[in-house]
C-alpha cells in the first residue's frame, strides 16, 4: 500500500471489505452448503465490494457493509468477554462501546476514500500500478 493516509485508508477499507465478505459467506453457510458459501464470499469481496469502491456514490454500499460487519464483530466480542464482570448492565454497555470503537477506523477509511473519489485522486485500490510501492 502507498505510504500515505490514503494508502492506510485503502488498506483498512480492503480489510473491512474482506470481513464483510466473510460475514456474507457465514450467513450463506448457515442457510446452504459450504461450496455455495465460499462462492458467495468470493463474489462479494472480489466483485461487488471491490467494484463499489471504484465509484464515489457506490462506495457507500461498501462502506455500510464493511463498517457494520467490523462493528458487529467488535460489539459481539466485547459483549462476550464482558460477561466475566458480575454486573447485569456491563455486557450491554460493553457491546455498544465495542461496536462503536470497532467501527471508527473503517468508517474513517471509507470517508477518506470517498473524498478521494470525489476529487478523482487515484489510489492503490484503483491504480495499483501507478502508485509507488511501499518499502
Amino acid at each position: 500500500m502507498h505510504e500515505s493516509r490514503a494508502g492506510r485508508a485503502a488498506e483498512v477499507a480492503a480489510w473491512a471489505n474482506a470481513t464483510a465478505s466473510l460475514v456474507v459467506g457465514a450467513g450463506v453457510f448457515a442457510l446452504f452448503q459450504a461450496w455455495i458459501a465460499a462462492l458467495a464470499a468470493a463474489v462479494a469481496v472480489f466483485v461487488l465490494l471491490r467494484v463499489a469502491l471504484a465509484h464515489r456514490i457506490a462506495i457507500w454500499i461498501s462502506a455500510a457493509l464493511g463498517t457494520v460487519s467490523v462493528a458487529a464483530i467488535g460489539g459481539v466480542v466485547s459483549w462476550l468477554f464482558s460477561h466475566m464482570i458480575d454486573r447485569p448492565s456491563v455486557p450491554i454497555i460493553a457491546g455498544v462501546l465495542g461496536a462503536i470503537l470497532a467501527g471508527l477506523l473503517p468508517g474513517w477509511s471509507y470517508v477518506s476514500l470517498a473524498r478521494r473519489r470525489t476529487d478523482e485522486i487515484p489510489d492503490s485500490l484503483l491504480d495499483a500500478w501507478r502508485v509507488p510501492s511501499s518499502r
